[in-house]
């Protein structure tokens, strides 16, 4: 699990891609932020971006971001 100002995301890894997925869990039924990457150096910087990148246009666009949950609402585990 990655965390970046509240939200978290899940990570797991694709070994037939050779990929690591980021989704953030704690954002209701709406994700607000994915990442993709190779290393895990780059998926946290890929997570914080993306979440970064969210943040800044719902200012843009003078809405409401998604808050963060206390608790992840869903995993992908299963």
């Amino acid at each position: 699990m990655l965390e970046y100002k509240g939200y978290v995301a899940e990570v797991v890894y694709d070994d037939e891609a050779g990929v690591l997925h980021a989704r953030v869990v704690n954002s209701g039924p709406y994700p607000v932020a994915n990442a993709e990457a190779t290393d895990v150096e780059g998926i946290r910087r890929e997570f914080q971006m993306s979440v970064d990148i969210y943040l800044e246009g719902c200012a843009e666009l003078g809405i409401e971001p998604i808050p963060p949950a206390a608790a992840p609402a869903w995993t992908g585990a299963g």
